[in-house]
């Protein structure tokens, strides 16, 4: 049997719900934090994943790239090193000498490549932060941004407190 409070209670929880809002100034905190995180809390998913998804590749490209860039140059500047002490010395053979040779403009050539991608990646990287703070400032549908769905859609996805406790409250409507 339903008591009038528990009645009461049911008809109160209608004045808990709480529609998500994003200022402009939020989003653009979010997107300073890390790309697409603004866009994604201000409703524009696919702008939001598209950028948080460039940035994350761009920036493990660079990591890679630097980490076997640094790798690579140790090893070729000891083998510089040896491949120059053979020539002070004037032991060794001729052919063995090329051989080196070759190979050290082969490994150069490589971590010129190497240098390359990791500039382009890290180039990459600053020009999608940048133009996600520029979207954040610019493109960003209006002062407030909902993180509900338009009146539109079928389905809508809420917070709110029931019995002091916060939910979520997914709602359809026909």
């Amino acid at each position: 049997m339903l008591t009038m409070t528990g009645m009461c209670s049911a008809q109160d929880e209608e004045s808990f719900i709480r529609q998500s809002v994003i200022s402009r100034k939020d989003a653009l905190i979010l997107s300073i934090v890390y790309p697409g995180l603004g866009q994604m809390t201000g409703g524009q998913k696919i702008k939001g994943v598209t950028f948080f998804l460039a940035e994350t590749v761009s920036l493990i490209y660079a990591v890679n790239a630097h980490e076997n860039y640094k790798t690579k140059i140790g090893v070729y500047e000891k083998d510089i090193q040896t491949f120059n002490s053979i020539g002070s010395k004037g032991s060794g053979e001729y052919s063995e000498a090329v051989k080196q040779f070759n190979d050290l403009k082969d490994r150069s050539d490589e971590l010129d490549d190497l240098n390359m991608i990791r500039n382009a990646a890290m180039i990459t990287a600053g020009i999608v932060y940048a133009y996600n703070i520029f979207d954040a400032l610019v493109f960003s549908p209006s002062n407030k941004m909902t993180t509900e769905n338009s009146s539109s859609d079928k389905v809508k996805v809420q917070s709110a407190i029931i019995d002091r406790t916060p939910a979520i409250l997914i709602s359809k409507s026909f």
